[in-house]
């Protein structure tokens, strides 16, 4: 789930919510807002900026994307990188490649929309995160309450240290790259209705799959164990779906106090149980204004961390128990080879061998 859909999300409970004698609305409205979503680190770029509306969530408006704007990234010596967007009305602006935050560097988002109001987030400061001590994963299983099936799977945890500094904000986020041989799934022309068949890759390929909804609001402050050991820290876990290895880079970001507030926030109304003690939506809005008009609300984030990556290899055999293997279309029938389909290069697929592969 994008920070855009946690945005809409709330914003429709506090109108659901708001209302203390029941009714039945005939539209249910919100009001138009931009949503930012971006993160700039010291490691190796591109970085990614996305830009959204809210809208109106009916069924007239659903086009919420923030195409065709001026988005650039100003650091504390005026240093402006304009960004680009990813193909058109995407709403995605990427910076190039060779582009890399600095430690000790502050940095802001600035951006323009067509019809010519200008947003500005305030500066955030990026900071050294500290290395990432050790990785280790455990296997569990449990039966899944009504089915006859088990979830299986590796929780992988982390060992770092605080510094002794006060004041320190951590959030730990993922990115898992799968090697797949099939790259597209199409029903061949002629054949039987309702048939699909697998397509190879004309190369190498993997799957981006990155952590996602409130997985990614793994955030923590040193509040309680400033200068001391974060032990068996929770980063993800790793689906028994293979016995083959499992390659995931993991982020340790440092934060600024602002960014792990409005995490916090974030997740704290993401997992409400919908009461009326419940605190309000109103507090989801982030670092950024609107500088045309200072009344106009704009939800969303732009981070500035200093981050410490490393890959780690997890090995899914030696386990007793069986793994839950995923279904595939068949091969393609007999006969001449199909054609190869192209490795698409994109958020969630890339041709591009990862980082620290090695096998």
């Amino acid at each position: 789930m994008t920070l855009h859909r946690f945005i809409f999300s709330l914003l429709l409970s506090s109108c659901l919510l708001g209302c203390v004698t029941p009714y039945q609305p005939e539209v249910k409205s919100i009001p138009r807002a931009v949503v930012v979503e971006g993160l700039i680190t010291d490691q190796p770029g591109p970085y990614t900026v996305n830009l959204t509306y809210t809208s109106d969530y009916t069924n007239v408006a659903l086009n919420l994307r923030v195409s065709g704007a001026q988005v650039a990234i100003v650091d504390d010596q005026g240093r402006r990188q304009a960004l680009r967007e990813l193909g058109s009305g995407s709403g995605v602006y990427q910076t190039p490649a060779d582009y890399r935050g600095q430690a000790g560097r502050t940095y802001r988002l600035e951006f323009t929309t067509g019809d010519g109001k200008r947003y500005q987030s305030k500066p955030e400061l990026l900071k050294a995160a500290p290395k990432i001590d050790s990785i280790y994963a455990e296997y569990s299983e449990s039966p899944i309450a009504g089915t006859l099936a088990f979830d299986k799977g590796f929780n992988i945890y982390i060992d770092t240290r605080d510094p002794a500094t006060t004041g320190d904000y951590y959030r730990w986020r993922w990115t898992h790259y799968e090697p797949i041989s099939i790259c597209a799934i199409r029903q061949v022309p002629n054949s039987n209705p309702g048939i699909e068949y697998s397509y190879p890759c004309c190369s190498e390929c993997w799957d981006i799959v990155r952590c996602y909804g409130n997985a990614c609001i793994n955030v923590a402050s040193d509040a309680l164990i400033n200068g001391r050991a974060i032990s068996r820290q929770l980063v993800l876990r790793a689906p028994y779906e293979s016995t083959s290895r499992y390659y995931v880079e993991i982020e340790q970001q440092s934060m600024t106090r602002e960014a792990y507030n409005f995490w916090s926030r974030v997740d704290k109304l993401t997992n409400s149980n919908g009461s009326i003690f419940d605190a309000a939506p109103a507090g989801i809005q982030g670092n950024i204004v609107c500088v045309s008009n200072p009344d106009e609300p704009v939800y969303g984030f732009f981070g500035a961390s200093g981050s410490s990556l490393v890959p780690y290899t997890l090995n899914r055999g030696g386990i007793s128990s069986p793994p839950n293997i995923r279904p595939t279309p068949p091969p393609f029938p007999p006969g001449p080879p199909p054609p190869c389909a192209v490795c698409e290069d994109s958020q969630y697929r890339t041709p591009t061998k990862p980082r620290w592969w090695v096998y």
